[in-house]
């Protein structure tokens, strides 16, 4: 089968990062494949990456002076696509050399309709000691609690690491581009996968599956973790549920959220809780504890203020 990866990027800065993403994606252990770049807003950023790729078959690179956002790009790269799946990495994220192998692989042997994998973090220059591994959804990795460690069937995968059949796009259609991050960074709306993924279900009737082989490393810098940045990302994972909740084409759209909420009430904070007393580095503890705490408070307003300006979107 072949494989379209599709990455989209729009700014200058990201230049390096997105050489390492496309450099992890030619030299996979899977070679039936074909990168698909979506560059909208900066063309020094599309002259470069066609300088330095240009004699690359393997690689295309569109350019769009539209700025994009997130889905509005991976739709673009859906439309320019030939392959039978058509994976997803963002271009701040590294494949690890065997991750289509395992996404191929894992289509093969069970006939989903998409896959996903685990998302690990690199941490620009270290991981901040108040950041607890439940919240790692806010910064696009893996977090404790989402899945058993084993294949297994899930409703969503993330952006920097999915993939789907092509026939699910000519099914269901393409992402709702009005679900992603606002293009003059004024918003932090999330609920694209899972209400992209919940339309597949409806229609297919199975979900994501997740192969937590099929790795990718996600960078996160800094600037991506201050406490004011995740409190704010927290309020719109909220404001997104009600989104989710008023879109879902299932009578359940946000269940997964409600199990994740009644983990962290009844398992995670309470051990937390203990190791604040109990556990090594108690500092670090106590700072974690605070910051989950107050990232479901800040999750439960968006929620809250979601319902209040009854929102409407297509």
């Amino acid at each position: 089968m072949l494989v379209s990866v599709i990455i989209p990027s729009f700014k200058i800065d990201s230049y390096s990062d997105l050489v390492d993403a496309i450099d992890s994606l030619l030299t996979q252990s899977y070679t039936n494949i074909e990168v698909i770049i979506v560059i909208h807003t900066s063309k020094k950023l599309y002259e470069e990456i066609v300088k330095a790729y240009g004699a690359q078959n393997k690689l295309k690179v569109v350019f769009n002076e539209r700025s994009l956002g997130a889905y509005a790009a991976r739709n673009v790269g859906i439309k320019a696509a030939h392959g039978d799946i058509l994976a997803f990495l963002d271009d701040d994220a590294v494949a690890d050399e065997k991750w289509v192998e395992n996404l191929v692989n894992t289509y093969q042997e069970i006939d989903a309709m998409a896959v996903g994998g685990k998302i690990l973090p690199i941490w620009l220059p270290r991981k901040p000691a108040y950041f607890p591994e439940e919240l790692y959804w806010l910064v696009g990795v893996t977090h404790k609690g989402f899945a058993e460690d084993k294949i297994i069937e899930v409703r969503n995968a993330f952006g920097p690491n999915m993939s789907f059949k092509r026939e699910v796009f000519e099914q269901v259609g393409l992402f709702n581009e009005n679900l992603g991050f606002a293009r003059r960074g004024t918003s932090y709306i999330q609920a694209g996968e899972a209400e992209f993924s919940l339309r597949m279900t409806g229609k297919f009737g199975v979900g994501v599956i997740y192969n937590p082989e099929a790795i990718v490393r996600h960078k996160i810098p800094v600037s991506k973790a201050r406490l004011r940045l995740l409190l704010k990302r927290s309020f719109y994972q909220g404001y997104s549920k009600v989104l989710l909740d008023k879109l879902g084409p299932s009578p359940n759209p946000i269940s997964t959220e409600k199990s994740h909420l009644k983990d962290l009430l009844i398992k995670y904070i309470p051990q937390r809780g203990k190791k604040v007393f109990t556990g090594p580095d108690r500092v670090a503890q106590i700072k974690q504890l605070l910051v989950l705490v107050c990232s479901i408070v800040a999750v439960g307003l968006g929620f809250m203020y979601g319902h209040i300006r009854q929102i409407k979107i297509k």
